[in-house]
């Protein structure tokens, strides 16, 4: 389960290998590796459920990446931190992104065209 307290190391800001190595997590499964990057609201799902997820397993499995950091390539590095934490718990670092199919619509208030009675939230 994820946590409101998950977030992205420290080190994402001011280290280069940190900062590829969650690139090449988002390249893994083929998500934006940046907000910028993002061209429609879809995107922008998709980025933030997967830094969600990255920055979940980082949390998890730390001592995992700190290993392979410095001694790896990033992008090997991310293939092998995917691979191990999959072994370890069998779900993707980046699991399925669940289907929100109002998201790409505009918000109603009644979707139904229900009226709702004053302080309640019953249609009547």
């Amino acid at each position: 389960m994820l946590t409101k307290d998950t977030n992205l190391p420290d080190e994402l800001e001011t280290d280069p290998w940190v900062a590829a190595f969650v690139i090449e997590l988002h390249k893994f499964f083929g998500t934006p590796g940046d907000v910028s990057a993002c061209t429609s609201k879809r995107d922008r799902l998709l980025y933030a459920w997967a830094r969600m997820g990255i920055s979940h397993a980082m949390q998890k499995e730390e001592i995992v990446w700190r290993a392979l950091k410095n001694r790896t390539e990033p992008e090997v590095a991310a293939e092998v931190f995917c691979r191990r934490f999959y072994d370890q718990y069998n779900r993707m670092v980046v699991q399925e992104m669940p289907d929100f199919p109002n998201a790409m619509k505009g918000a109603t208030a009644l979707p139904s065209g229900g009226k709702v009675q004053s302080g309640s939230d019953s249609k009547v």
